[in-house]
């Protein structure tokens, strides 16, 4: 039995509309069968044809659109976890990388507060110096850090270094880190940072890192730059969400 073949004028207009999506060709090709329209199944199969053609095309494409989107969503992520200045990660992720290793976890913490910035900010060079001798710094921190320890910039002139090691090992690789000095132009400049060092169990963000902030601040006022803390000399730290109405160190 001969079969006539489908209108050419009818396929384009198949053809031409792959924006209207399957439900639109199966409802017009219910349509088509129901009213007998010759050449109805010859119709019914181009277009089953050309719907598993389109959606294996449209199939990879949207795959192909997915990875890029997401490579872009992850590229996103990482510029907004990462400080611009020296490529550490930022406040965030240190405070997220304490809080995933469980309440039982203890953990030593290191923050690092480079002294004289406001100064080499407003010396010569001005503050692209004064980004070198951040960017400076916290490739000193990396220099001390071992396989699993973190490094992070919390933000201004602060650093943290994130480690499982004891406190006197942490303050004995980071006095070998900063006693070089630094290349600033022509000339050359010690890196003064003032150290604080807190040991404590990584259930409280807030707490490891306030004892931390604490022992730092006696280390920049005694001039000493590394001091691991003690309670009954540096105090403890503020509640949580709770700020100091002074945050200004001495020597600054």
């Amino acid at each position: 039995m001969s079969r006539s073949r489908p209108v050419s004028g009818y396929s384009a207009v198949l053809i031409s509309l792959p924006s209207a999506g399957l439900v639109f060709w199966l409802q017009l090709l219910s349509v088509t069968a129901l009213a007998n329209v010759p050449a109805a199944a010859a119709l019914f199969v181009e277009a089953a044809n050309w719907m598993l053609t389109s959606s294996i095309i449209l199939g990879f494409w949207g795959a192909t659109r997915m990875r890029a989107q997401i490579h872009d969503l992850q590229q996103r992520l990482d510029v907004a976890l990462t400080d611009p200045v020296t490529g550490l990660a930022v406040r965030r992720v240190a405070e997220d990388a304490i809080a995933a290793v469980g309440p039982n976890a203890v953990l030593t913490v290191a923050i690092a507060d480079v002294d004289r910035l406001h100064d080499i900010n407003h010396g010569p060079g001005g503050y692209a110096t004064g980004d070198q001798y951040l960017t400076e710094a916290g490739r000193r921190l990396r220099h001390a850090a071992t396989d699993g320890d973190l490094v992070a910039r919390l933000g201004g002139d602060e650093f943290v270094l994130i480690t499982r090691r004891m406190p006197r090992e942490v303050a004995i690789a980071l006095t070998a880190a900063f006693a070089e000095p630094i290349a600033v132009g022509a000339g050359m400049l010690p890196l003064e940072v003032s150290v604080g060092i807190s040991c404590f169990f990584a259930e409280d963000p807030h707490q490891l890192l306030g004892r931390a902030d604490l022992a730092m601040l006696t280390a920049k006022k005694r001039r000493t730059r590394i001091e691991i803390y003690d309670p009954g000399r540096d105090g403890q730290p503020l509640p949580s969400g709770v700020r100091p109405d002074n945050r200004r160190r001495s020597g600054e």
